[in-house]
């Protein structure tokens, strides 16, 4: 969460928004995911409300940034070095999120879904709403992959009955593992055909 806020303050300083705009685009990006999920499987109150202190914690974050060059700058660094913290943050919020609609008595595609947008759809609110095509959808790294490969793990180790301590453990490493080994090594998914030099002239 706290990540996620700092990603979302940084874009907001760099579009030049004031206090208030990041503030509520570190509030988006740290809880849309869970908040679009809550409605989904009717789950209420929201994460967020029934725990508001997360809301004083990126409250408590916003201030020194916006007034802190000191607090800028390492905040920058440490998003851009923090890879490996980011990889634990989407394992976990993909496990919660699929964890959640099983409870819902969901289908198991949809709790795989659920899980996705738990861990995706605050960067995905993040970047719309900074008018930007979302990091997400864009070819490169995998992200939604791994949170895709993760929550699949998840649902055959629940059906198998595996314990949730280890069937969490085993889903949140199989995520991290992918999104290291992707950022380290360059793994994509295969290359669109448009995206192919002469691709779209060839076709007109």
């Amino acid at each position: 969460m706290i990540l996620a806020a700092l990603s979302a303050m940084i874009t907001a300083a760099k579009k030049k928004m004031d206090f208030v705009g990041v503030y509520a685009l570190a509030l988006v990006t740290s809880f849309g995911g869970g908040t679009i999920r809550d409605l989904l499987i009717d789950r209420r109150p929201f994460f967020w409300v029934a725990r508001y202190e997360y809301l004083i914690i990126v409250l408590a974050l916003c201030v020194p940034f916006v007034y802190s060059r000191r607090l800028y700058s390492w905040s920058t660094t440490l998003v851009q070095r923090a890879d490996i913290v980011d990889a634990i943050g989407l394992g976990f919020f993909t496990v919660s999120g699929t964890e959640l609609a099983m409870q819902a008595g969901m289908p198991a595609i949809i709790c795989a879904l659920m899980g996705v947008i738990t861990g995706t759809g605050g960067g995905v609110m993040r970047d719309l709403i900074v008018i930007e095509i979302p990091a997400v959808f864009q070819y490169g790294r995998l992200y939604a992959t791994a949170s895709v490969v993760g929550a699949a793990i998840y649902l055959g180790l629940a059906r198998l009955d595996v314990v949730e301590a280890l069937r969490v453990g085993v889903s949140v490493a199989v995520v991290v593992g992918l999104r290291v080994f992707t950022e380290w090594r360059g793994a994509t998914l295969p290359r669109p055909h448009w995206l192919e030099t002469g691709s779209w002239r060839a076709r007109s």
